[in-house]
């Protein structure tokens, strides 16, 4: 029988960034996908500032790294700012 897997809610996108430019070079979880497609399209989106709706708060291109890892859950995106750091 398949194992049925937890909901999680949706990633802030916003709040994540933000986050993640006050705190330059630090890995942050940005979420856990069921699916590994769609890490990785979400993990695309965060490198390439993508004109996905969540992904228009991770421009410009080239200003966050992502990486991805298997979990009992999924597919974990984490991701980090590499950019200059925004002054809060």
């Amino acid at each position: 029988m398949a194992r049925r897997l937890r909901r999680r809610p949706p990633a802030n996108h916003a709040q994540r960034a933000e986050w993640m430019r006050t705190h330059p070079f630090e890995w942050l979880e940005v979420s856990t996908y069921p699916a590994t497609y769609s890490a990785h399209t979400i993990a695309r989106g965060i490198r390439t500032g993508d004109r996905i709706e969540f992904a228009r708060h991770y421009g410009p291109a080239g200003a966050f790294e992502t990486r991805t890892t298997s979990t009992e859950d999924g597919t974990t995106v984490h991701a980090r700012f590499i950019g200059e750091a925004v002054n809060g």
